[in-house]
């Protein structure tokens, strides 16, 4: 009787609490980002935008491990010259063996903390069946098709669209701005930490980095309806992990037990049902969720509106039916290569395979490790760490850079959804974030994206709308705006911090290399210039293929040609306050620098 009572008693406060979350889900009103509209867009800046971003895809440069040769990327930064002048009249540009950084100065010196906006200009290489050539930048069908259109040359075009505007318009920064690509990120190479190793070789401190990662999409994530812009807060540790079987080997035509394929095969199989590490709601997916939860159905509002009560069991559930869920909750192991026998009728005395681990801060690089290795001995298998990189730490999403990027969205994107997010991939920011330089890297690019488009990232048909240009545009014009004016002044500016930087297991590539130190050209004062004339609105879609656009002169400045020459030195000067002269050349025909203009 006492039993029954219990029971009667436990079915009782659980319906209580049932009907507290079901209450709970029931005022939890959809906000705006439900039925906010995409900015109006001019049709005709949108068309000339279009090409400027379609010269830039035309420009092949993929870029893959292991690849000497940076020759490739110099013929794109001769059309960044081209295409922003002003941007290489007024900033120092510092070529890093083919990955640029620009410092535009502040007034007065440039007091307050800097910020850097950045995007990688290199891509991967274009397999599958494309619509349309995967380099011919075609314009068609409202988008611009191609390569890197998504990740990354849509954003880099953006950004540097902004500051040639704001330039052309006599602006001049409270604090110094600094923009940055890297020709490296796709494969988390030498680009970006040299970058930063320069940075922080010059005694610079970021206030803010803006960097690729999220993006703007109309429901991010099933069952949830509304535009949002996603922004990573936080990227995972990284790992490279081999395992290795041994056995006796033989012929193939009477195997024993136990063979090294079959051990790796029990060890794989083992870890792909049973994941041995931990889910967890970090504070940035809690927050993510209740950002996302009034726009979901009321199935998903009642459990992800209500973890105090359903977290246990959403931890359990929804790495299993969520792939993208579960690899923002725990640390995730892929396996990717492997290897076995040479011959079709051998046993092989030694096999292996490899596993790409991202790793939870929660349980970091270093824990996620040694948990898998553990795994694996059980299996009988060595193990090799072959890279490993420690996770970023955390931007706080209740901050003051934040909060500036929510501001800015909603000037620029009225109504649409702010959520932070755990990367799930990697970027060059977390480089930045390892040399102690900034502490406020948030991953974000203000392009909107579809469905479709998402999926073609590292994928075919890659392709960007023609009308997500113009309001990117904007953000960065209005981003750059506000955070000069508020941290041009020396009080405004952030204090250094006094904790290190995380160390990394593999140290980074050094910002010089013998065959190269930094190219730096330097900055000429933007000349004044007449705001463009306003522009007639026009119709969200486009009627028409638009027309081709007229190429931009050539400059023919004789400090733009003296840096080009600097940049065909294999040992330049450094950086100094007037124009590097070229030294002669160490080596014939140094592959990093950029070709003369004729």
């Amino acid at each position: 009787m006492i039993a029954l009572w219990i029971v009667l008693i436990l079915v009782l406060i659980l319906l209580i609490l049932l009907g507290v979350a079901a209450a709970r889900a029931i005022q939890m009103k959809p906000t705006s980002a439900a039925t906010a509209q995409f900015p109006d867009s001019d049709l005709e800046r949108a068309q000339r935008y279009a090409e400027t971003l379609s010269t830039l895809v035309q420009c092949e440069t993929v870029s893959e491990k292991d690849q000497v040769s940076r020759r490739k990327f110099q013929a794109f930064h001769k059309l960044l010259r081209e295409q922003f002048p002003l941007v290489h009249k007024a900033a120092t540009r510092t070529v890093l063996n083919g990955s640029l950084i620009y410092k535009i100065p502040g007034l007065d010196g440039g007091a307050g903390a800097p910020i850097l906006i950045m995007s990688h200009h290199d891509v991967v290489p274009a397999q599958g069946e494309w619509k349309y050539p995967p380099f011919s930048g075609e314009i068609a069908e409202g988008s611009v098709w191609g390569r890197g259109t998504v990740d990354t040359k849509g954003s880099l075009f953006c950004f540097m669209q902004a500051v040639e505007e704001l330039l052309a318009e006599g602006w001049k920064p409270e604090c110094d701005v600094y923009l940055a690509s890297s020709c490296t990120e796709e494969w988390g190479g030498d680009g970006a930490p040299a970058i930063a190793a320069w940075l922080k070789e010059q005694g610079v401190h970021l206030g803010l980095l803006l960097d690729e990662g999220g993006m703007i999409m109309d429901s991010p994530m099933a069952g949830v309806k509304g535009r949002y812009a996603m922004v990573g807060v936080v990227e995972k540790g990284y790992a490279d992990v081999k395992f290795t079987a041994n056995a006796a080997g033989g012929h193939a035509s009477a195997p024993g037990p136990n063979t090294a394929l079959v051990q790796l095969a029990r060890f794989i199989c083992k870890t792909d049902r049973h994941s041995p590490f931990q889910a967890r709601f970090s504070p940035t997916l809690r927050e993510m969720f209740q950002r996302l939860a009034p726009n979901m159905s009321f199935g998903m509002r009642m459990l992800l509106g209500n973890l105090w009560l359903f977290e246990p069991l959403l931890c359990f559930l929804l790495p299993r039916v969520n792939p993208l869920a579960g690899a923002m909750m725990r640390t995730t192991c892929a396996f990717t290569m492997a290897e076995g026998s040479p011959a079709y009728n051998v046993l092989p005395q030694q096999a292996w395979v490899t596993a790409n681990m991202r790793c939870m801060p929660h349980q970091g690089t270093d824990e996620s490790i040694e948990i898998i290795r553990a795994a694996a001995k059980k299996c009988g298998l060595d193990t090799e760490v072959l890279k490993a990189d420690p996770a970023c730490a955390e931007v706080d999403f209740k901050g003051d850079a934040f909060r500036l990027l929510e501001e800015t969205m909603g000037k620029i994107y009225p109504g649409y959804g702010v959520a932070p997010y755990i990367m799930t991939g990697g970027t060059d920011a977390r480089f930045y974030m390892y040399e102690g330089v900034v502490e406020n890297a948030l991953r974000f690019a203000p392009l909107e994206i579809n469905k479709q488009q998402y999926a073609s990232i590292h994928a075919a048909n890659e392709n960007l709308s023609i009308l997500a240009l113009p309001p990117a545009v904007d953000f960065y014009q209005e981003l750059l705006h506000s955070y000069c004016a508020r941290n041009g002044k020396p009080e405004l500016a952030p204090e250094k911090p006094a904790r290190k930087a995380p160390a990394r297991k593999k140290a980074a590539l050094k910002a010089k290399t013998e065959a190269e130190e930094p190219v730096t050209e330097t900055a000429e004062p933007a000349p004044e210039a007449a705001k463009p004339e306003g522009e007639q609105p026009a119709p969200e879609a486009p009627a028409e293929q638009p027309k081709k656009a007229a190429k931009p002169k050539k400059s023919t400045a004789s400090k733009a040609e003296a840096a080009e020459a600097a940049e065909e030195s294999a040992e330049p000067a450094p950086e100094t306050d007037k124009a590097p002269e070229p030294e002669a050349p160490a080596e014939p025909a140094a592959e990093t620098d950029e070709p003369r203009e004729e």
